[in-house]
């Protein structure tokens, strides 16, 4: 009776415990029913850690809902990182389909087999995003369609360039490592602040028009306020206890209190919106170009691309070897390729989705596996009704997860080897921060500042060396 009492409280600390290698349920049960022997101390098997797993391993119960493929499994951590990114991929997939009309299904599906294809290419749970800055001025000025989808075009062109002429491999070289890491630091700071205005200031749900406040003891609280700190409570619970996927638990718990809130006016409708290729005016192409390619362009070359690659190689080590500054540009003109002839939402790859990603658990293609099959089964099953669907999500959810991925991207941008590099970092980060400035003019002053100070420092040297070894006074 005691070795049975260790058994099952041996089982149970190995699903709690996320420092512990994964054990297949299977496993646990076969372990559980074999008799132990008297006069040996039960230790669990020694547990390799699996291939392509990256240099921190994914040490979360392994889930025997799917069968194994090959060397990669599905487990709680796989399936919560599949659920990191949703707060970057909603709100502007969402905005971008009530505002400017795009087609909802050709937008997901798209986004849903690039997921899959990235990922197995790549062999990491690489993330698919909305061009960001292209999508606000999108929303902003609520261009038509065919403008976002020959923006989209020219955009697949523009990275087609630089990666057949090698081009972007130069970029790649020259710009220093603390530009990027500044790049990194400055999407962190804009996470957190997007994260905070999802919170205080957007409407309580992503469909909805107002905010909601609850009456406590004579005050009005929001309701959003409280449903983002439970959001980020529950989200560090199951970081720290992975008994449950944290993305999927936070998402969902994000639907029930919209479907308590919301839900009695909610109807859905099956099947997807009729979509089909079309070429864009050719008068859409010139405005497109000035509008939304030329501030675009620098932010994806920096963010990206260049960033993407360290922050693959900063998580996965060897792992991130396909992750190549050419790989990932021809990923991204594919991803556009389809958003201009199909209607699409124009994409790019991030090195914030990919710290989403990673930090909630995902470690290969797997994960993000999960994700893309979610949103082509929302794009064939719900995409007539796409606006319904989202408006069920709190904005409060997304920004809760928004601040962890901020946070988590702040810790990276400030990697650095040399302390005297971080004044590149703020510099990036505080013009990205500023109302009048973005990433990209923020890593075009951190060129300059790191450029310059290089300069500075080989002048002094070369002085230096002439007054040390020039000729000697009498």
């Amino acid at each position: 009776m005691y070795f049975k009492l260790v058994n099952i409280s041996s089982i149970l600390y190995n699903l709690t415990e996320p420092t512990r290698p994964a054990y297949s349920l299977a496993h646990q049960v076969a372990r559980f029913s074999a008799e132990p022997r008297p006069k040996t101390r039960h230790r669990p098997p020694e547990s390799g850690p699996i291939p392509g797993q990256g240099q921190l391993r994914n040490r979360r119960l392994i889930l025997d809902i799917i069968p194994r493929i090959g060397r990669y499994r599905l487990t709680t951590g796989e399936l919560s990182g599949a659920f990191a990114d949703l707060g970057v991929l909603i709100p502007l997939e969402a905005a971008l389909i009530a505002i400017n009309g795009i087609n909802p299904t050709s937008t997901l599906l798209g986004v849903g087999v690039a997921y899959i294809i990235a990922g197995w290419y790549f062999r990491l749970p690489m993330p698919i995003q909305p061009l960001k800055a292209f999508s606000v001025i999108a929303i902003a000025q609520a261009l038509s369609p065919s403008v976002i989808a020959a923006g989209a075009l020219l955009m697949s062109l523009c990275l087609f360039l630089l990666a057949s002429t090698r081009a972007i491999e130069y970029l790649n070289r020259v710009v220093p490592q603390e530009v990027v890491r500044g790049v990194q630091f400055g999407l962190g700071v804009l996470l957190i602040r997007s994260a905070a205005g999802m919170v205080f200031t957007k409407p309580f749900l992503v469909g909805g028009e107002g905010r909601r406040y609850l009456d406590l003891a004579g005050f009005d609280v929001s309701v959003g306020v409280l449903v983002g700190l439970l959001s980020v409570l529950l989200l560090l619970l199951f970081i720290w206890r992975p008994l449950l996927p944290a993305g999927a638990v936070v998402a969902a718990f994000g639907v029930a209190v919209g479907l308590a809130i919301e839900g009695d006016g909610i109807r859905l409708s099956l099947g997807p919106a009729p979509f089909g290729f079309a070429w864009p005016e050719a008068g859409d192409f010139s405005k497109a170009f000035v509008v939304l390619v030329i501030p675009q362009l620098p932010l994806t070359v920096t963010n990206a691309v260049i960033a993407t690659v360290d922050t693959a190689r900063s998580y996965f080590g060897e792992d991130a070897r396909r992750v190549t500054p050419v790989r990932t540009s021809l990923s991204m003109v594919v991803g556009n390729l389809w958003a201009g002839l199909a209607g699409g939402l124009p994409v790019c790859h991030g090195s914030g989705g990919l710290t989403a990603h990673f930090r909630m658990g995902a470690r290969t293609p797997v994960s993000t596996s999960v994700t893309g099959a979610m949103l082509i089964t929302v794009a064939l099953l719900f995409g007539s009704s796409a606006l319904e669907v989202r408006s069920l999500v709190p904005y409060a959810v997304l920004g809760a997860l928004l601040l962890y991925v901020g946070v988590q991207h702040l810790l990276l941008g400030l990697k650095v080897k040399d302390p005297r590099h971080l004044v590149v970092i703020a510099v990036v980060g505080a013009i990205a921060a500023a109302p009048f400035g973005n990433l990209a003019t923020g890593a075009g002053a951190g060129l300059v500042v790191s450029w310059g100070g290089r300069l500075t420092g080989h002048l002094l040297e070369g002085r230096r060396g002439q007054s040390t070894h020039g000729p000697s006074r009498d």
